[in-house]
């Protein structure tokens, strides 16, 4: 139990330094990212995986492909003011893991706004029977978070996946 707590703090830590990294790329195109974006990522990492460690599932590790899209799509939201799993270009999640170099078998992607705190987003999801199917999908292997804020309050995107 202890080895696997330890892989979920250093997973969560090496995600909050390659979030930073998104989250600079989004402030350059016009997207905000809030000010504490690796401590909420990292909140994000290791609530998932707490949660798929708790239902018997392994843990996942932090994809930048995955991170890239999913931090596309909250800026998309965020700065078209809407809320939807269809961007405003028409792309579904597919479209976008693969328009970031992604090759994938399985993908999903759960979506939050408004919520002002990262464990709000992990027990929303987690009481949601879809969003908790992602969540614990068995054979999902990555993840990818991007968070944005905004006048409607913060944009949140998880993807998770498994490349082929």
């Amino acid at each position: 139990m202890k080895r696997g707590r330890a892989m979920i703090v250093l997973q969560a830590l090496l995600v909050a330094l390659i979030t930073g990294l998104s989250a600079n790329a989004a402030l350059a195109a016009n997207c905000v990212a809030p000010e504490n974006v690796n401590e909420l990522a990292t909140e994000i990492a290791a609530g998932l995986n707490a949660s798929r460690q708790a239902n018997g599932e392994r843990p996942l590790r932090f994809n930048r492909d995955l991170g890239r899209a999913a931090m596309t799509h909250a800026c998309d939201m965020h700065r078209n003011e809407f809320f939807a799993h269809i961007g405003t270009d028409g792309s579904n999640l597919q479209q976008r893991v693969r328009a970031v170099g992604y090759s994938d078998c399985i993908v999903g992607e759960n979506i939050a706004w408004g919520y002002p705190r990262s464990e709000q987003i992990i027990t929303g999801w987690m009481n949601s029977p879809g969003h908790r199917t992602i969540m614990l999908h068995p054979r999902v292997e990555e993840f990818g978070i991007g968070i944005t804020t905004g006048t409607r309050g913060p944009y949140w995107v998880l993807v998770v996946g498994k490349g082929c």
